[in-house]
């Protein structure tokens, strides 16, 4: 289903943001959204005003290690616990970010660099990610070591 303009949310005046939006996802049970996009890895959160108003305001950033000239983040959403956003541009640098708090929850301890393509949280402790290059890789926020290969890349 997703978010549909003039029903969910209006422009006004070209756009809510000043940086390009790669990627918009909505926080469930919340009113936030996470958007990521250049020139960074760094997320952004967004709030959606209540139903008398249209407005999307920004509400804070969650900065991550990777400096300007990373692959922008890939980003997925979960209210599970607590608004969650699990986020990385590489597989050394996926993690997952309480939203209001800003705090890191879990960080994926993978050597690997590759570059991803997608994050999708499967429950409240599975994630998975699949790399730029077809890697298929699990992680569970309950086990310290880092994601490991799902599925092998058909040579």
């Amino acid at each position: 289903q997703g978010l549909c303009p003039e029903r969910d949310f209006k422009v006004e005046c070209g756009g809510f943001s000043n940086r390009p939006v790669y990627s918009l996802k909505h926080v469930p049970d919340t009113s936030l959204l996470v958007t990521s996009g250049p020139p960074d890895s760094s997320l952004q959160v967004w709030q959606v005003a209540a139903e008398d108003s249209d407005v999307i305001k920004s509400v804070s950033a969650i900065s991550t290690e990777n400096g300007t000239g990373q692959p922008w983040a890939k980003i997925a959403a979960t209210s599970t616990r607590a608004p969650w956003v699990l986020h990385g541009s590489r597989l050394n640098n996926v993690q997952i970010t309480e939203v209001e708090s800003k705090k890191n929850v879990y960080v994926a301890a993978s050597r690997s660099s590759e570059e991803l393509s997608d994050v999708a949280f499967l429950d409240c402790n599975a994630l998975l990610v699949c790399c730029a290059k077809g890697q298929l890789c699990l992680a569970d926020t309950r086990q310290p070591q880092g994601p490991s290969e799902a599925a092998p890349v058909p040579a």
